[in-house]
């Protein structure tokens, strides 16, 4: 078994346990709002939703390195060992930033470390739609091809994700109110509203998976 075979095994599971899992998140976010149920029953959905979210977290930062493996196994790209070392570190450090802040946003420095996510992923979605648009003007560092379009789109999903993050920060103080006031006709539609922005985030985010996905496999741009 060459490099290739491996990095495209870890690749496929990636986009499984990525958009798989965070589907699972959609579902019980989504049904949180479901006035039906009791107000416990619907925080027991929300807890469940921010616990099974930390994988697809995981998947999403990792589907930096694992493309970049894949490309260069492919021959698309030939880093240098201390252009991979230095990529990896990026990966480990905004690993820790990005899901030691989602896991502990009770606390202050979790929520401090989501403040510098959002930085980190701002500034890296423009980054990498920047270098695509460089690519694709023939000013490199990548060909005007499928991987230049695919970190194009990895960028974009950046951005959708962070607007995802975004849209939740008043739906969470909606759901803050619950707890505390009870439910109201008032508070229902606010909680609504803001669930229904949320989730154009993120159909936006798993169209732009689906797209990288098929790109990948159809190599349909070169």
């Amino acid at each position: 078994m060459d490099q290739y075979e491996i990095w495209k095994f870890l690749h496929i599971c990636m986009f499984v346990f990525w958009l798989g899992t965070d589907m699972g998140v959609m579902i019980c976010s989504k049904k949180s709002t479901d006035t039906s149920l009791s107000i416990p029953a619907r925080f027991q959905l929300l807890e469940i939703a921010l616990v099974i979210e930390l994988l697809p977290r995981i998947m999403w930062v990792m589907a930096l390195p694992l493309g970049i493996h894949l490309s260069k196994s492919l021959g698309y790209i030939d880093p240098s060992l201390m252009t991979l070392l230095g990529m990896w570190a990026f990966v480990i450090a905004w690993l820790i930033i990005n899901v030691g802040g989602a896991a502990n946003l009770d606390k202050p420095w979790g929520q401090q470390l989501s403040k510098i996510n959002r930085f980190v992923v701002a500034a890296l979605g423009v980054g990498l739609i920047a270098v695509a648009i460089s690519s694709f003007m023939g000013n490199g560092p990548y060909e005007a091809n499928s991987i230049a379009l695919k970190v194009g789109l990895y960028g974009l999903i950046n951005i959708t994700i962070l607007g995802i993050e975004i849209a939740f920060f008043p739906l969470g103080e909606s759901f803050a109110r619950l707890a505390e006031e009870g439910s109201s006709p008032e508070l229902e539609e606010s909680i609504s509203s803001g669930m229904r922005t949320t989730l154009m985030w993120v159909h936006a985010t798993y169209i732009m998976i689906f797209v990288v996905a098929f790109i990948g496999v159809t190599k349909i741009a070169g």
